[in-house]
């Protein structure tokens, strides 16, 4: 059930109560004023019988139609029901009725009136006329000329109410209507961004609350649309970095064993067609240095493509191996190498894999983009041990060197984001790498 309708329910249930305790008020007011009426009816009959028995005893001795009382003319006497008999119990005489003519309420409604009243008494007042016993008058009440004034209100309140309900639904529907318009427009805007459609835009919307509501939305949208670029250039980023690491890969193995190779078949085809031992074991002796170097070049090829070296040393002397083996590569380069012996225990093991990649890719677009004297490579453990810092700085950064679209940079940047850290990137004289981490708990 929607919402407009939600609410038109309840209010139409609330104003059912309110009327539920209205007619019962009323009700509980009708009861109590028909008791009144008809007791002081009862006490007027009870004293125009009694006084006019005195006045005029012969009178209700002797009339046409036999012993009566005239208590047919007694007609403004309605609520009651007034009989006399005779000194032989015999009915002679009553108040006329015409509950027949009546629009009688029905009669669950009477049941209701009638018992949640108090019943009245009847009257009976003996007759007596020149000390002799005449008969006797019985005052009965007669409420149903009450219930039928009431219950003619009341079918002409229900009516008044059906006409007040007809309208204030109709006033609540419109009002609703314009109201709750807004929904609509809120709705429609998540739809399109369940279809990512991230130019997704609520107006101005008059009502406060859901002007809220719609500026916040189309906050969160650009949140969403701006989280969705980065997405899309971190992707095309990843691209390019495996691209990248392919050509790299590539290059490395035409440079470093394509070209080893085809020495060593050269100098396999000179063993073949040199019958000169002096100039064949020269060649053997070639083929043996450059198979080393062949695999030497492998090893490093091996160690930069995978992480196993991470399971088979651990961290500590993997960083060691890798800086080491990058100084042996470069010896023009002093590197400073400084490692913490606390950041054993305070490195979480998912992070040594990207810290590695970290120092690989740093010490890489050194050699490629730096001509450096003196590197400074530290490890170590912070605010008491509850950071990890790591800080590369070198001192033949370029002029021209890019920070925010490197390959290597990129890629830098995405494995701290991924470990939810920071890095600061600061060129001046020097270049350096800062980065903090989140030691384990």
């Amino acid at each position: 059930m929607s919402l407009k309708y939600r609410l038109l329910l309840y209010i139409n249930l609330l104003l059912l109560i309110v009327i539920f305790i209205g007619i019962s008020i009323v009700v509980a007011s009708a009861q109590n004023n028909v008791r009144q009426e008809i007791i002081s009816t009862q006490s007027l009959a009870v004293f125009a019988i009694e006084n006019g028995i005195k006045k005029n005893p012969e009178i209700y001795l002797f009339q046409e139609e036999g012993n009566t009382l005239g208590l047919a003319n007694l007609n403004e006497l309605r609520h009651l029901k007034i009989q006399f008999f005779d000194s032989t119990n015999q009915l002679r005489d009553q108040s006329s009725s015409d509950l027949t003519t009546l629009n009688l309420p029905p009669n669950w409604f009477i049941s209701i009136m009638e018992n949640f009243s108090t019943t009245l008494p009847e009257k009976k007042i003996n007759i007596m006329i020149r000390g002799k016993n005449s008969g006797y008058v019985l005052i009965n009440p007669e409420p149903l000329y009450e219930y039928s004034e009431i219950w003619q209100q009341i079918e002409y309140g229900f009516f008044i109410i059906l006409l007040f309900f007809g309208l204030v639904n109709i006033l609540i529907f419109i009002v609703f209507y314009h109201t709750l318009k807004p929904i609509n427009l809120i709705i429609d805007g998540f739809r399109k961004l369940e279809d990512e459609n991230y130019k997704a835009k609520i107006k101005k919307i008059n009502i406060l609350e859901f002007n809220l509501i719609g500026q916040n939305f189309n906050k969160m949208v650009k949140k969403l649309r701006e989280g969705n670029n980065k997405i899309h250039k971190l992707s095309q980023d990843l691209i390019n970095i495996q691209e990248q690491e392919k050509k790299e890969l590539a290059i490395n193995l035409h440079d470093e064993l394509g070209q080893s190779i085809t020495a060593i078949q050269a100098e396999a085809a000179s063993i073949k067609k040199n019958k000169n031992e002096e100039s064949r074991v020269l060649a053997m002796n070639s083929i043996i240095d450059i198979s080393k170097n062949m695999m030497f070049s492998t090893r490093a090829l091996i160690k930069k493509l995978s992480l196993g070296i991470l399971e088979e040393m651990g961290f500590e002397i993997a960083i060691n191996d890798l800086i080491d083996s990058w100084s042996k590569r470069y010896p023009k380069t002093f590197v400073n190498y400084f490692y913490d012996k606390n950041l054993n225990e305070l490195i979480p093991s998912p992070f040594e894999g990207h810290i590695y990649r970290i120092i690989q890719e740093a010490l890489t677009n050194i050699s490629k983009h730096s001509n450096p004297k003196k590197i400074n490579i530290s490890l170590r453990s912070k605010k008491s041990k509850k950071e990890i810092e790591i800080k590369i700085i070198n001192d033949g950064v370029k002029k021209n060197f890019n920070t925010k679209n490197g390959i290597g940079i990129l890629g830098m940047k995405e494995r701290v984001s991924q470990m939810n850290g920071r890095i600061i990137f600061k060129k001046k004289n020097n270049f350096e790498i800062h980065i903090i981490l989140k030691a384990k708990s």
